[in-house]
C-alpha cells in the first residue's frame, strides 16, 4: 500500500508543470538536466519494477515517464524552435 501511495504522489508531481508548460507554451523555467535525469531514473525504476514484477513500480513509473517524457519532448522542441543549443 505504501508503494502505491508513494507512486501516486511522485506521479502527480509532474502534472502541474506539464499543464503549466502546455498552457503558457513555455518551458524556459524548466531545467533540461532535471528532466533528463528524472526521465532516465524513471526508466530505470520502470525496468526494475518489470524485473521484480512489482505492479506499484510499474504503474507509477509508466505514468510518471509519460508525463515527464512529454515535458522533456516539449522542452526539447521549444529549445530547438528558439534556436538554442540543446546539449
Amino acid at each position: 500500500m505504501i508503494g502505491y501511495i508513494a507512486g501516486t504522489l511522485t506521479t502527480i508531481a509532474f502534472a502541474p508543470q506539464l499543464l503549466k508548460a502546455l498552457k503558457t507554451k513555455s518551458t524556459k523555467d524548466v531545467s533540461l538536466l532535471m528532466l533528463i535525469c528524472s526521465t532516465s531514473g524513471m526508466t530505470l525504476w520502470l525496468l526494475h519494477g518489470l524485473i521484480q514484477q512489482d505492479n506499484a513500480l510499474v504503474i507509477a513509473n509508466t505514468i510518471s515517464l509519460a508525463l515527464a517524457g512529454s515535458l522533456l519532448v516539449f522542452k526539447l522542441k521549444n529549445e530547438w524552435h528558439n534556436g538554442k543549443k540543446v546539449v
